[in-house]
């Protein structure tokens, strides 16, 4: 019942921070929408900092747990990239809002979101991993030699850059079916990475 109620203050939370941010946001009306004692969110998270940041915790954990499991059960790095990419298109249609959080956080130069992203890279060595997998495939063969680092920063930014800007590339684009757009566009952001523009 407890965790229950931890959940229920957390999913109500994030709805109060989406729409009004740290500063805007009211623990009296998260408590209301949550239907539990302003106390309970005192007692279960310290503060209102607190519970943003436990908010904020709570998506990278999400994060945390697919790479752990995706680094080991997908040793391909074709398919894990793929499955990347479809991760974070599900991520960011299921967490939508997550997202006016997170561009507040990197507007304000992102000081709560850096220790988490910090800590999904590098904690159980996940950094490592995921560059040994393209390091490996730059032995093989498979790559060409690139600059590791350089090339999963460069993934990253692919992926996140049309669903943190989709409202204004679907417009500007005219994508019609934004669903649909997006169900193609895991697959279409591996092989351009992957192989880039230039027909070899």
């Amino acid at each position: 019942m407890e965790k229950d109620t931890r959940q229920m203050i957390l999913e109500t939370a994030k709805k109060e921070f989406a729409l009004y941010g740290l500063e805007g946001a009211r623990v009296d009306h998260i408590a209301d929408q949550a239907g539990v004692n302003k106390a309970m969110i005192y007692y279960h998270f310290d503060s209102k900092k607190g519970l943003y940041q436990a908010v904020i915790d709570g998506h990278f954990s999400r994060v945390a747990e697919f790479l752990e499991e995706s680094i080991v059960k997908y040793p391909d790095p074709e398919t894990f990239l793929l499955k990347i990419a479809e991760f974070y298109t599900s991520l960011f249609r299921d967490e939508d809002l997550f997202l006016p959080i997170m561009l507040r956080e990197i507007a304000g130069r992102g000081e709560r979101i850096k220790s988490d992203m910090k800590n999904i890279l590098s904690r159980r060595g996940r950094l490592g991993k995921l560059k040994k997998l393209i390091d490996d495939g730059i032995k093989k063969g498979r790559f060409r030699k690139v600059d590791t680092t350089n090339a999963i920063i460069s993934f990253i930014g692919m992926n996140f850059f049309y669903l943190i800007m989709a409202p204004m590339v679907n417009t500007i684009w005219e994508i019609k079916d934004e669903k649909k757009f997006r169900q193609k566009r895991a697959k279409a952001v591996v092989d351009l990475f992957l192989y880039g523009l230039k027909a070899r």
